[in-house]
């Protein structure tokens, strides 16, 4: 007879944890009604400095120890309006992670840049500077960095590297709201740091994004950008560049404006539960958390993300995800493919012409990615990647019932090794 739940054994856990999200009270609603019913400015921020958006832009730049926040319409075009403050031109190369959501590749060819992926530690999934640092030509203007799942990117050495060469540093902090590098939040120790607000993040207004910086010659770019061209000193109709338009409404930021009064406590909740995961795992081989670094002082999760040892378990990353799932607790392989071996890396499908990386366009230099290779970032998506989202860390009786699971799997590895034959 069948142990395992996949294999039509029972599940380990039969009163699942409900994982609610995003979590919404009576202060959020009255919040927003009131916002609604006001109708100021046709819940557009345009002439309301002390309106909802420009009120969040300040509780946010406070909240991650920043001088200047501007909100923006998503998080993707976050990263496109930053790359544009910094002055990126067609054919400069930026430095991007290789595992990361797609977006922080993108956003560089939407800036009119060319991605170049550099490999990450699998130890922490985060970019390597050393290979960065190998990665960087004299067509080099930048590196994104992306803070994965939460945990900071080691910002000293990164920020080393860009200013021996003169690099700028992006940090995609759109997993990354609350957390922090020796005592300060991420966002603005580099250059210019982006948010996403979209329906899965830790503080979420369905769809939403800002830009954070320290930088005022930054901020007043990103302005006229975000803003189709007019600068903070604009008439009506004096644009002076060109730019589309990203700016968020008074209704999403009057959303933003109560789930941020949350955001503190929930992060503290995220991370005691994940706290006792790590513990738990101590007890489970094959099965190991990031590796802990006393310079992160807080991780706003978006992704627990452990590392799984196909070896020891004799059987296939996504063989043991779905026997996990089987038994009643969600997990995810999170990032599975590397961001090159999408097809719009892949197959150059950025446009009609394949600009800026078909051959022969790309401003001198072939830039394809068909041999482009991150030996770590390819083990880490394919074999030993495995997530839990953040809001299932909000829930201190999940981190049980997913050790319970572990626990079980363990015990009857010879029967998930033998369905992975199958």
């Amino acid at each position: 007879m069948a142990s395992l739940a996949i294999n039509g054994g029972p599940k380990c856990v039969t009163d699942p944890v409900e994982l609610k999200w995003p979590i919404v009270d009576e202060g959020d609603v009255e919040h927003v009604a009131e916002v609604v019913r006001a109708g100021r400015g046709g819940w557009c921020r345009l002439g309301l400095d002390d309106g909802e958006v420009s009120t969040f832009e300040r509780e946010w730049a406070d909240y991650h120890d920043a001088r200047h926040a501007l909100a923006v319409n998503n998080g993707t075009c976050a990263i496109e309006c930053a790359l544009s403050a910094l002055g990126l031109r067609p054919g400069d190369e930026v430095i991007v992670p290789a595992i990361t959501f797609v977006a922080s590749a993108s956003g560089v060819l939407m800036a009119r840049g060319i991605p170049i992926f550099a490999d990450v530690i699998p130890e922490t999934c985060q970019i390597d500077p050393e290979d960065v640092e190998r990665k960087i030509t004299d067509r080099t203007r930048g590196i994104v960095v992306v803070h994965y799942g939460g945990y900071p990117v080691d910002l000293t050495r990164i920020k080393d590297v860009a200013e021996r060469h003169g690099l700028f540093v992006l940090e995609d902090s759109a997993h990354a709201q609350g957390s922090e590098w020796e005592g300060r939040k991420v966002g603005a120790i580099g250059d210019v740091g982006t948010f996403s607000f979209q329906g899965s993040k830790s503080l979420t207004c369905g769809e939403g994004g800002a830009i954070v910086t320290d930088r005022r010659d930054i901020y007043e770019a990103c302005w006229a950008y975000h803003h189709i061209g007019r600068s903070l000193a604009s008439e009506k109709y004096g644009h002076e560049t060109v730019g589309p338009n990203l700016r968020l409404s008074e209704v999403q930021a009057a959303l933003l404006r109560t789930q941020l009064q949350k955001l503190p406590a929930q992060t503290e909740r995220r991370i005691a539960t994940a706290r006792v995961i790590s513990d738990g795992l101590a007890d489970v081989p094959g099965v190991e958390p990031l590796l802990e670094d006393a310079r992160v002082t807080q991780r706003g999760y978006y992704f627990y993300v452990m590392r799984f040892d196909e070896e020891t378990w004799d059987c296939s990353k996504d063989d043991f995800v779905r026997a996990f799932g089987a038994e009643g607790v969600p997990m995810s392989s999170g990032y599975w493919k590397t961001v090159y071996e999408l097809p719009v890396f892949a197959n150059n499908l950025y446009d009609a012409t394949g600009w800026p990386v078909l051959e022969g366009e790309g401003y001198g230099r072939l830039t394809g990615y068909t041999d482009c290779r991150c030996p770590n970032a390819e083990l880490v998506a394919h074999h030993q990647h495995l997530t839990f989202t953040n809001h299932s860390l909000l829930y201190p009786e999940f981190a049980e019932q997913a050790l319970a699971v572990f626990r079980k799997l363990w015990e009857n590895r010879a029967e998930l090794r033998k369905g992975s034959d199958r």
